[in-house]
């Protein structure tokens, strides 16, 4: 496994496709949806890879855990864009604010979801993962 890829969020092929998809048109209901299609993806090139998830420390029960790598999200995608050059840093602040409203008037989470007011939680622990674990 060359190294990074336990953490790597795009993989190339990811990429090429994110500019495949891009417009300056996109709406962000696509572009939602097309994030959701390339975490799908990213759990396969993963699973076909034989790259495992990035460790963590659990301060509550201090162990050692595989930690749940998070969904690609459309702002993740937008600095993706920025990174390949497609986007200027004055289209990516403009849409990035856009992003920022769209969520708060829609009430969405940083994926594009529905808000939901309950807590994430580790496998292993019974602990809040937003208060206990710290990635090592």
């Amino acid at each position: 496994m060359p190294s990074g890829d336990s953490q790597r969020a795009w993989f190339p092929e990811m990429l090429a496709e994110l500019e495949t998809f891009w417009t300056s048109n996109v709406d962000w209901q696509s572009l939602i949806a097309f994030c959701e299609k390339m975490t799908k993806v990213r759990a396969e090139l993963r699973s076909s890879r034989g790259v495992r998830d990035p460790m963590i420390y659990c301060h509550s029960c201090k162990e050692r855990h595989p930690a749940k790598l998070l969904d690609i999200s459309p702002r993740s995608a937008l600095f993706s864009l920025q990174k390949l050059g497609i986007l200027t840093e004055d289209q990516m602040k403009t849409l990035d604010r856009d992003w920022a409203k769209y969520r708060s008037k829609h009430e969405l989470d940083a994926c594009g979801k529905p808000k939901s007011t309950t807590t994430q939680t580790s496998p292993h622990c019974s602990d809040d993962i937003s208060m206990a674990l710290k990635v090592k």
